[in-house]
């Protein structure tokens, strides 16, 4: 069971809030399906109160059970003006996860493996001039277990490269060939239409409330 409130689910959570407040952003858990809402966006309850109660404490939401124990409590909640500012910076980190990971797998798909390995023999050439340097030279003899340990990682850095050229060869160019473009607008749209799907529906539905609030705010 997941533990942790995603950034999505604590959006459509503030979402779900806007969708049901009343024109003073009051929203009834009683008169409203609120409720059912929010067990579908998080189906463990006490992660809800949590992320209900820390938002509150912010003054992101309004939030607050009153009543005695055994006694269904009277919920007194709503949306504030901190709610739309709250909304866009979820957004806009929402968007830099997504711009970066785009970054990432343009980096991967067009990751050249020829460059590298040109890359690894000519330092290795290199290495091996400046050892043959150290053999004929006592004055330079001091370099030579830097030099080893130098070209200990080396080598190490050319195995991880020769097994990349693999995962390149097998993997990422059949990807590549099939279509770069194809493939990052799948992803890119896949992380948005989360978003999409389930978010801007509700700002749309709701827009007047919104533009509401940051009228007076």
């Amino acid at each position: 069971m997941n533990s942790k409130i995603t950034k999505h689910q604590e959006l459509t959570v503030i979402l779900a809030f806007i969708k049901h407040a009343d024109s003073k952003g009051n929203v009834d858990f009683k008169e409203t399906n609120i409720g059912s809402d929010l067990s579908k966006i998080i189906s463990n309850g006490n992660l809800t109160d949590s992320l209900l109660y820390k938002l509150n404490e912010n003054g992101i939401l309004s939030y607050e059970e009153i009543g005695e124990d055994g006694f269904a409590p009277i919920i007194i909640a709503g949306i504030t003006q901190k709610t739309h500012e709250y909304i866009l910076g979820l957004v806009s980190s929402l968007e830099a996860e997504r711009a970066s990971l785009e970054t990432r797998i343009t980096e991967i798909l067009t990751f050249n493996p020829s460059l590298l390995s040109k890359s690894i023999s000519e330092t290795k050439e290199k290495l091996d001039e400046v050892d043959s340097h150290i053999k004929g030279n006592e004055l330079l003899a001091p370099m030579a277990k830097p030099l080893k340990e130098i070209r200990h990682h080396f080598e190490s850095v050319s195995a991880v490269s020769s097994n990349y050229e693999d995962i390149y060869k097998n993997i990422i160019r059949p990807v590549q060939e099939e279509g770069r473009s194809g493939v990052q607008a799948t992803v890119k749209w896949a992380i948005i239409s989360i978003v999409l799907s389930t978010g801007i529906s509700l700002i749309i539905s709701n827009w007047s409330k919104i533009s509401s609030l940051l009228t007076s705010a």
